[in-house]
C-alpha cells in the first residue's frame, strides 16, 4: 500500500515535471529566437534573453534528469551487471538505484546550502531573485530521491520479461 502511494506521488510529480519542461523549453527557445531576430535583423541585442534562456535551461536539464531516474532512460553501461548471475542482478540494480537516491539527497542538501548562501542576490540583467535559479538543484535532488524511493518500492520486472523491453 505504501509502495503504491509512493509510486502515485512519484508519477504525479513526473507528470508535473514533464509539463514544466515542455513549457520552459518553449519559452527558452522563443527567447533565443527573439535574441537572434533582434541581434541580426534589427541590429539591437536584447539584454534579458540569454539570461532567461540560461535560467530555463538549468531548470529543464535538472527536471529532465530527475525524470530519467523515474523512467530509467539515462544512458548506462551494463557490462558488469551482465556478468553477474541472474539472481544477483536485481539486488545490484537496487544498489544502483539506492546510490542514485543518495546522489539526489546530496544534491538536495548541497543545493539547499548554496541557496541559503546566496539569499537576497538578484540576477544581473533581469533582476529576478537568484533563489529562483538556485532552487533548481534542491528541487531536482528531492525529485531524484522521490523517484528512486518509488523505484526501490516498486522494482521493475527484469528486462526481457514478458511485456518489457529487452536489451
Amino acid at each position: 500500500m505504501i509502495a503504491r502511494a509512493l509510486d502515485a506521488v512519484s508519477a504525479q510529480a513526473a507528470r508535473l515535471s514533464a509539463l514544466l519542461i515542455v513549457v520552459m523549453a518553449v519559452v527558452m527557445m522563443a527567447s533565443l529566437i527573439l535574441q537572434i531576430i533582434f541581434r541580426y535583423l534589427i541590429g539591437h541585442a536584447l539584454i534579458w534573453s540569454e539570461e532567461l534562456a540560461m535560467f530555463l535551461f538549468t531548470w529543464v536539464a535538472l527536471l529532465a534528469g530527475s525524470l530519467g531516474v523515474r523512467d530509467g532512460f539515462h544512458v548506462r553501461l551494463t557490462l558488469f551487471l551482465d556478468l553477474l548471475a541472474k539472481p544477483v542482478r536485481p539486488w545490484a540494480e537496487r544498489l544502483i538505484v539506492l546510490l542514485v537516491g543518495a546522489f539526489g539527497a546530496a544534491l538536495a542538501w548541497s543545493g539547499y546550502l548554496y541557496l541559503d548562501a546566496t539569499l537576497g542576490q538578484v540576477s544581473a540583467a533581469v533582476r529576478y531573485p537568484i533563489e529562483a535559479l538556485h532552487s533548481a538543484a534542491p528541487a531536482a535532488g528531492v525529485l531524484i530521491v522521490l523517484h528512486a524511493l518509488a523505484r526501490l518500492a516498486n522494482p521493475a520486472p527484469p528486462a526481457g520479461a514478458e511485456g518489457t523491453p529487452g536489451p
